[in-house]
């Protein structure tokens, strides 16, 4: 079987696929499938959270690492869950309850701005290199680029915003809108405006790595240093 490349970067959606299909879009959809026939709304993300759980045991056995993707869906559904007992199903705050585990993780990446390494960077690496050492040294390497630290500090930044901005839009919708119609439209715009960033971020990481490594040929300096990984097709991962 020949092997083909990766490289380090911005992970590619055909390596993020299965932690999107198994930790996020199936336990939504099972959701919204079994919400009607349950008695109420803790039953049914309990059961829509029972695959995103399986999936993280998976893939920690698999890999000895928490899925990204499949961990931070099982901790809004967990959260629902507690929201839900705790205020006795109140349809307002079980409509916004996503809008606040999203507002909180645009806050924590927008705090993460301070730091040497934005959020983006450390959940990039964890998603395009995985555990295995030889990716994760060739993905450090991207902070050698000269644009590297404002690249992420970029990315990070319009995560966060972005991620506030939806909240906020969301809660908007709740406001406005009865149950029913919400419940059709807020998966909408959560995939515009999640789909919009995870465009946006292979765009600008493609452009800024294409600056910088311009900027070290003029130097004689080779990037990355430590090659590209070689890996089989079944286990290829190939930034877009």
């Amino acid at each position: 079987m020949a092997d083909k490349e990766w490289e380090p970067g911005a992970p590619s959606l055909r390596a993020m696929a299965p932690s999107t299909i198994f930790g996020a879009a199936i336990p939504l959809a099972v959701y919204y499938v079994v919400r009607p026939h349950v008695g109420g709304d803790a039953p049914a993300l309990m059961i829509a959270g029972a695959i995103p759980a399986a999936w993280v045991v998976v893939e920690w056995i698999r890999k000895r690492t928490l899925d990204a993707i499949g961990s931070i869906t099982l901790f809004g559904f967990i959260a629902g869950i507690i929201a839900s007992v705790a205020l006795g199903g109140n349809a307002f705050v079980l409509k916004v309850r996503d809008s606040a585990f999203t507002a909180l993780f645009g806050v924590i990446c927008l705090t993460t701005l301070r730091m040497h390494k934005p959020l983006m960077f450390h959940l990039g690496k964890a998603l395009s290199a995985g555990d295995d050492p030889e990716k994760r040294s060739a993905y450090d390497e991207l902070f050698e680029l000269p644009t590297a630290r404002r690249t992420f500090l970029i990315i990070t930044g319009v995560w966060g915003i972005g991620l506030i901005i939806e909240a906020s839009a969301r809660v908007l919708l709740a406001i406005t809108l009865p149950t029913g119609p919400f419940l059709a439209v807020s998966p909408i715009l959560g995939g515009a405006f999640f789909g919009g960033l995870f465009v946006f971020t292979l765009w600008y990481s493609k452009l800024a790595r294409s600056r910088g490594e311009a900027l070290l040929a003029d130097s004689g300096i080779e990037f990355p240093s430590v090659g590209k990984a070689q890996l089989p097709d079944a286990a290829v991962v190939v930034a877009d």
